[in-house]
């Protein structure tokens, strides 16, 4: 009985020293390895000339850095997608309330921002998913024999971008860059900091890891 209790003694003194052991490692490696996270959504490249830069639909943060690009000489034109109006826009509108649709909104932004309207072009079809506007893309970018993209969009975003495009142009020899918009508030070397940075992260960690379920699956996101 004595040795039986010596010996479980041992153990759970072992279990212990093993978790603690542990628990100093995860400590003292904190910092890399939540960066480490942090890379498996931000995913970006060196910038070169191209031939448009898209603006994937989403935050104003993207119309900022396509238009700084545009003005620095890095493409001719800036590709927009439309994406879908919200319900409640329908509804001000039966109601004969004016209401400026998120596109004019953004063309708007552009021009304001030192682009032309000459130098924007609008794919009409309405696309509700990352996936979709990589497809669209993908048509747009084969039709007109473009070679080299540079794709704008919020940092958290720049992973599961590269993986739709990827996906899309796959059979295509276009080249892809993706850049991430610098005046957007996620850092993916600080994201931990902040309740925003850790809720968009494990957001953005569940699209990718759908979408990648998806692919693997042969279907759709």
């Amino acid at each position: 009985m004595i040795r039986r209790a010596r010996g479980c003694l041992l153990a759970v003194t072992a279990i212990l020293m093993a978790v603690t052991v542990g628990g100093v490692v995860v400590y003292v490696l904190r910092v890399p390895l939540l960066v480490g996270v942090g890379s498996i959504v931000y995913d970006t490249d060196p910038l070169d000339s191209a031939d448009a830069i898209v603006v994937l639909s989403g935050g104003d943060d993207r119309l900022l850095e396509a238009a700084d690009l545009f003005r620095s000489g890095y493409a001719p034109v800036i590709v927009l997608t439309r994406q879908p109006e919200p319900s409640i826009v329908e509804e001000l509108q039966a109601r004969g309330v004016g209401v400026t649709d998120a596109l004019e909104v953004r063309l708007g932004y552009l021009e304001a921002l030192g682009v032309p309207r000459s130098a924007t072009t609008v794919l009409q079809q309405v696309v509700a998913s990352t996936h979709e506007e990589a497809t669209l893309v993908a048509e747009w970018a084969k039709s007109r024999g473009v070679e080299r993209i540079i794709i704008v969009t919020t940092g958290f975003h720049t992973a599961r971008a590269r993986l739709a495009f990827g996906r899309s142009f796959q059979s295509q020899p276009t080249v892809l860059l993706l850049r991430a918009s610098r005046v957007s508030e996620f850092d993916p070397v600080a994201w931990w900091h902040d309740r925003q940075g850790v809720r968009t992260v494990l957001i953005e960690l569940q699209k990718q890891f759908y979408y990648r379920v998806m692919y693997w699956l042969g279907r759709s996101p």
